[in-house]
């Protein structure tokens, strides 16, 4: 029960701490995608008239992006600029990240409520099938906690991790079809979408979101095989480590 108190502490202070002296609180989590949408619509929509509703088709992949890449960005540090509570306060250390995860899903599902009211103006039709939603969220955060357990535990150690993530993540957004269709890439470098497994959870929100055909269990599967694969990982490595943090910080 204490760390269930001491997890909706820590989770709250993030959620305040983000939102302090804020004029618009939270909707700065939709206006970030916003920007890019408005960006996309202008630049490319002319060029990718084949893809029917565009603003539907991006926006589905650009919530969950930003969900992913503010987890992680923000999560990197999170060991190292919490050194004062660690040293102060006797806790499990795995709490620290996992406060991270549920403040930006809190923040990640404002979010997604104001995309469903804005995106039924574009089409998106309400139905019992967006409550496969709900999976793919779970799916997707199980994958990024992974990643930021991974990303906070070596950061603590190789401080250039935080500075190399922040840098390549631009290049991986751009890498993944999310403002654009994964078929006008040319045959010779399909391989770089086979080896981002972010394609594949893009891919899964958009079989509720955007597409109308059948679900298909393949991806369902690839994904569920891609989140238990990464937060085992970090897990472990985070197990692993978190008894040199206090000495390295």
């Amino acid at each position: 029960m204490q760390i269930i108190a001491r997890l909706y502490a820590l989770s709250k202070r993030n959620v305040i701490l983000r939102y302090k002296n804020s004029l618009v609180g939270f909707l700065w989590g939709f206006i970030k995608p916003l920007i890019y949408l408005l960006i996309f619509i202008v630049i490319f929509s002319a060029q990718f008239i084949t893809v029917s509703n565009y603003v539907l088709y991006v926006t589905s992949g650009l919530i969950f992006w930003f969900f992913f890449s503010n987890l992680t960005a923000q999560s990197v540090q999170n060991i190292i600029s919490s050194a004062g509570l660690i040293k102060a306060v006797r806790m499990p250390l795995i709490l620290l990240p996992l406060s991270e995860l549920l403040s930006e899903l809190f923040n990640f599902l404002l979010t997604l409520m104001v995309y469903f009211v804005v995106m039924y103006w574009f089409g998106m039709q309400y139905s019992a099938r967006l409550f496969l939603l709900l999976p793919c969220i779970v799916l997707f955060s199980c994958f990024s906690f992974g990643i930021t357990l991974v990303l906070s535990s070596v950061n603590v150690f190789l401080r250039d991790v935080g500075i190399l993530w922040n840098t390549i993540q631009p290049a991986l957004f751009y890498l993944t079809p999310i403002a654009y269709p994964a078929s006008m890439i040319p045959e010779r470098f399909v391989f770089i979408i086979r080896y981002n497994p972010i394609y594949y959870f893009i891919q899964l929100v958009r079989t509720v979101l955007y597409e109308s055909s059948a679900l298909s269990w393949t991806i369902w599967i690839q994904c569920a095989t891609l989140a238990m694969l990464s937060l085992s990982v970090g897990l472990f490595l985070f197990h692993k480590l978190k008894n040199q943090f206090i000495a390295a910080i």
